[in-house]
């Protein structure tokens, strides 16, 4: 790496560099012999001079002519110094401003048929989901995605709890599944129902609506999906177990 390189690494600008460079060999030496040295041009070299002077890099010496004289190199680590001690104490400000910015509520709106697989490969990567509704609708635009999401929550051990309805679509699906340790279903109670599937996952909850038009509606808000999930935990708590409604409904096909 060049001398100029690390000059302009550690904050210099090109023809910066080349100006200090100049000055460092030439000693002492007028604005015509520094811009010759530089190979800038004498007005550009006055201004460059000027801008290393107030960052301390530069003297001028006291004579009838202008002169000029570069100072140590050491200098240079001084000013890293400078700019590292400024950055510590900012840095808890500019923090904050990050952390905030994190923390605003995003919504996003996902419209129409990939709008919607879009969604559901978001809620796929997650490591943990609940989800609440129904996938009567759901099975019709991402069937084979949710298979392979089933088959995660076995391989890789990806936490999922559903809880859906009684209606006959849920129910298949549900013996279709086959759940698991880490794949838990509960069916909410007789006459309870949602519309529309549902998911929270992370700091994001998921709202689908698939009439009359087909979007999905994502907040991602700490505050949102700490509210959906405590709501959500109660419903589970109430909802009834996936061994005993399918043991249920197997009883009253035989009446």
């Amino acid at each position: 790496m060049e001398i100029v390189d690390v000059l302009n690494k550690i904050g210099l600008e090109e023809k910066e560099s080349a100006v200090y460079l100049a000055l460092l060999e030439l000693g002492t030496a007028d604005v015509g012999a520094i811009a010759k040295k530089a190979g800038v041009k004498r007005p550009t070299c006055y201004l460059i001079l000027d801008n290393l002077k107030n960052r301390g890099l530069v003297s001028q010496v006291p004579a009838k002519v202008s002169l000029f004289s570069a100072e140590g190199p050491e200098k240079l680590s001084g000013e890293l110094y400078k700019k590292q001690e400024l950055l510590k104490r900012f840095l808890p400000n500019l923090q904050a401003l990050h952390n905030s910015k994190k923390e605003k509520p995003q919504v996003l709106l996902f419209e129409g048929h990939e709008g919607i697989k879009e969604v559901y490969k978001k809620i796929y990567s997650a490591k943990e989901v609940s989800f609440f509704g129904t996938v009567k609708e759901a099975l019709k635009y991402d069937l084979e995605g949710l298979e392979e999401f089933v088959k995660k929550t076995r391989t890789e051990g990806v936490r999922v709890r559903d809880l859906l309805t009684k209606s006959a679509e849920d129910l298949a699906y549900a013996k279709k599944a086959k759940p698991s340790p880490f794949y838990e279903i509960r069916f909410v109670a007789e006459g309870k129902s949602f519309l529309t599937d549902n998911a929270v996952f992370g700091d994001s909850v998921v709202f689908f609506s698939f009439h009359p038009q087909i979007f999905a509606v994502m907040i991602s808000s700490r505050e949102v999906s700490q509210a959906i999930r405590t709501l959500f935990e109660f419903a589970w708590s109430q909802a009834e177990t996936y061994e005993k409604v399918l043991n249920d409904n197997e009883k009253t096909a035989l009446v």
